[in-house]
């Protein structure tokens, strides 16, 4: 089961953006790169996602590019220079920036920040690791207490324990954003600190009028997302359990807890998950991971989710390449040694549900081949048997051939379907050429069992039973 199920998205930032290092991720196993449209230009932008398709044609392998918008998020404006503090210190929060006279000041252009914070709350900023405590009113600015020591730099996203704060959803910037994303093709659009599926939906509306069908993945991470979590689902194509600020919005206690919920529930609704942040956090300083990072990762893994997702490790951390062989090494040994044992958990869970005509087919399929031992070998056009496929956590390697490069991208982050071009557009063509180049490939060994397949066709299904080598039978 090595390494075939659960996979690897790398962020891309100031350390890695060079086209060769990309390569090497993807090499390395990375199947998906991610740009973050809250920091850098259109001109950054386009050289990342330039590096991420050279290393599709010279790998030969789909790779999904996903750009998060900042979302409804508050941050610290703009600082002429770093600012230090010191745990006691009194510094002053305020709507803008001023010289300051006595106390060092942290400029927050956000009204709902002084019309939320009270005496006693925590202001947390750049996911926690600045921490203020609000001792009261001093003019029009908040006069707080820093309680560890830090260095702030602008930009830094801004939060209070336990609350959310009101922002527009989008604003210039993100809608810049959507039409380069929607122009150049992106797979994904990661939407931030989304709070209901009306945001969903709005970002949906906007990148359709833009001419893209790029899919939403919705970032959990606020308590009205958490509130409104099962409509979120339903209205996402993808949902991201966003460690950080979840951290910082609850009890630390708590995530692991969220973590299991929105994995499971994500699984009973069929919908893609990601789990991301702190994975390997200590590897942005250290060329290893530490045990517990390791525990981390595999718990991931054996909870059944699509994907893990590295942020700072591969952003803007010193080790990228290491982080990504990592990650794939802890992938590969839990699922040789730990994801057999929880299958039946996992697929239980993710087959539960009402079926709709595909996915009753692509049920048996799935059944068909565990049962048999057998890997399968689809044929797609659009995505959807091998998405439904994926939806209900088929313990069994899956490969899919398909002319179109847009959709073998969207099914480069989804559980345990691994996804090829085709030149044939024609189904029963395009099934054996999928079947051939899964054989040339050495996905397909003599001697194995493969169930060739391919979507609910109108009047006629195919299904075809396969065993590599002296016999070959088949049915449908």
């Amino acid at each position: 089961m090595g390494g075939l199920f659960v996979k690897i998205i790398a962020s891309l930032g100031p350390a890695s953006t060079d086209e060769d290092l990309v390569l090497q991720m993807a090499k390395c196993g990375a199947d998906a790169f991610r740009t973050n449209f809250a920091h850098g230009d259109p001109e950054v932008w386009t050289r990342r996602l330039k590096a991420v398709r050279r290393a599709e044609e010279i790998l030969n392998k789909p790779l999904a590019m996903i750009g998060d918008l900042k979302g409804p998020s508050v941050r610290v404006g703009d600082l002429p220079q770093p600012l230090t503090l010191k745990s006691g210190e009194r510094v002053l929060v305020a709507p803008e920036y001023k010289p300051p006279s006595t106390q060092p000041l942290i400029p927050i252009p956000f009204l709902s920040l002084f019309e939320t914070a009270k005496p006693g709350d925590e202001i947390l900023i750049d996911d926690g690791r600045i921490q203020l405590r609000v001792l009261d009113w001093k003019g029009e600015a908040l006069e707080c207490e820093v309680l560890v020591d830090a260095v702030l730099e602008g930009r830094k996203n801004v939060s209070i324990r336990g609350r959310d704060l009101e922002a527009p959803l989008i604003n210039e910037r993100d809608l810049l954003a959507l039409k380069f994303a929607a122009l150049e093709g992106f797979d994904f659009v990661g939407l931030s600190h989304v709070r209901d599926a009306s945001d969903v939906e709005e970002i949906k509306r906007i990148l359709k009028s833009y001419g893209s069908d790029a899919w939403i993945i919705s970032k959990i991470e606020t308590l009205s997302a958490l509130k409104n979590l099962d409509s979120i689902i339903e209205a996402s194509d993808v949902i991201l359990v966003a460690r950080g600020d979840l951290g910082i919005r609850l009890n630390l206690e708590e995530v692991p807890y969220y973590q299991k919920l929105m994995v499971d529930k994500c699984l009973k609704a069929g919908k893609p998950v990601i789990v991301a942040t702190q994975l390997l956090a200590s590897m942005v300083e250290n060329d290893t991971p530490t045990r517990a990072e390791v525990m981390d990762v595999s718990v991931a893994v054996t909870q059944g989710v699509d994907a893990v997702m590295l942020t700072n490790e591969t952003s803007v951390g010193k080790y990228p390449l290491q982080a990504v062989r990592w990650l794939k090494r802890l992938i590969t040994y839990t699922e040789e040694k730990m994801l057999r044992e929880e299958m039946d958990r996992i697929s239980t869970k993710a087959r539960d549900r009402v079926y709709c005509s595909e996915e009753s087919f692509a049920r048996g399929l799935v059944e068909l081949a565990e049962s048999m031992g057998a890997k399968l070998v689809l044929y797609s056009l659009k995505g959807r048997t091998p998405m439904k496929v994926s939806s209900l956590r088929q313990g069994v390697p899956t490969f899919t051939g398909t002319p179109s490069s847009r959709v073998a991208r969207k099914l480069a982050i989804l559980w345990g379907v691994h996804a090829f071009i085709t030149s044939a557009q024609d189904y029963d063509q395009g099934l054996l050429e999928s079947f051939n180049k899964t054989l040339e490939a050495g996905n397909v060994k003599g001697g194995e069992s493969v169930i060739l397949g391919y979507g609910l066709r109108e009047p006629e299904q195919k299904i075809v039973v396969k065993r590599v080598g002296p016999q070959c039978f088949s049915s449908g």
